[in-house]
């Protein structure tokens, strides 16, 4: 046998002394590694990602809010502020809920937008902050964690995801 047979390339350990079947080199073999020990489970927080990700949100927010406000300055630009009709579109929600008319259509459609798009922006803020309160790996936990990661022949995953553990800092 040459000294890369297939073991060596392909599979993440010796052939098994154990009832554990063999895995393949890559994310079968990763995952496995994570599942035998709980310290492994090291992953990046990816934390310029996700700000970007609020930023935009927060972005698309704003501007939904300025449609909003426009909508209100046609609403008080187009009626008589003490006449029955404003009275009813400042005052009744089912005046835009049930409202056969065009603004009240357009106000109808730009708060099903608003409702949707608040509520992706609160759950990403919530989840960012639990992801950023999770403790950072212990240096002899990553230091455990890379050395698997990095003793292979062969990259343990192929792509951009060969480096992913590489860096001295993993954030």
């Amino acid at each position: 046998m040459s000294q890369y047979d297939s073991h060596d390339i392909e599979l993440a350990q010796s052939p098994p002394a154990t009832s554990s079947p063999p895995r393949l080199l890559g994310y079968p073999s990763l995952a496995h590694f994570i599942f035998e020990d709980g310290d492994a489970a090291i992953y990046r927080k990816s934390k310029s990602l996700s700000a970007r990700n609020l930023l935009y949100l927060q972005s698309e927010l704003h501007e939904l809010a300025g449609q909003l406000e426009e909508l209100d300055a046609v609403d008080v630009k187009e009626k008589d502020l003490d006449g029955e009709e404003s009275q009813k579109i400042a005052r009744l929600w089912h005046h835009y809920a049930r409202g056969d008319n065009e603004r009240a259509g357009r106000h109808r459609a730009l708060q099903v937008k608003i409702k949707a798009k608040i509520k992706e922006y609160h759950e990403a803020l919530v989840m960012e902050s639990r992801v950023l309160a999770l403790s950072a790996p212990s240096p002899r936990s990553l230091s455990i964690f890379k050395r698997w990661y990095l003793h292979h022949p062969w990259p343990v995953l192929w792509g951009r995801d060969k480096d992913l553990f590489r860096t001295s800092k993993i954030s």
